[in-house]
């Protein structure tokens, strides 16, 4: 962390600030990673897991960022040998 940013959060803190979750701000809010977009990608990876990331991205048509964060956040899934697998299953396939 930058000092710019210690100082900042030494001061919010000081001002009575309690929480070091991020507050509420105005902003456009993700429609990509919805729980429809989260079901096609799941649907389309279990019946294909060589699917990458640009066929996903042009079978859904959400952006590429998007695919990936549901990839990894909400599916829990990781590239290995050109292949989507469960991050548990990692482990496993690098001493093989």
């Amino acid at each position: 962390m930058s000092q710019k940013n210690v100082y900042k959060w030494y001061k919010d803190f000081k001002e009575g600030r309690e929480r070091v979750d991020d507050l509420e701000h105005s902003g456009r809010p993700s429609t990509s990673t919805d729980e429809q977009h989260v079901n096609k990608v799941k649907e389309l990876v279990l019946k294909n897991r060589r699917l990458i990331v640009k066929d996903l991205t042009d079978m859904i048509e959400i952006s590429e960022g998007s695919v990936k964060t549901i990839l990894k956040d909400h599916l829990g899934l990781r590239k290995v040998k050109s292949r989507l697998v469960p991050k548990t299953l990692n482990y496993c396939t690098r001493s093989s």
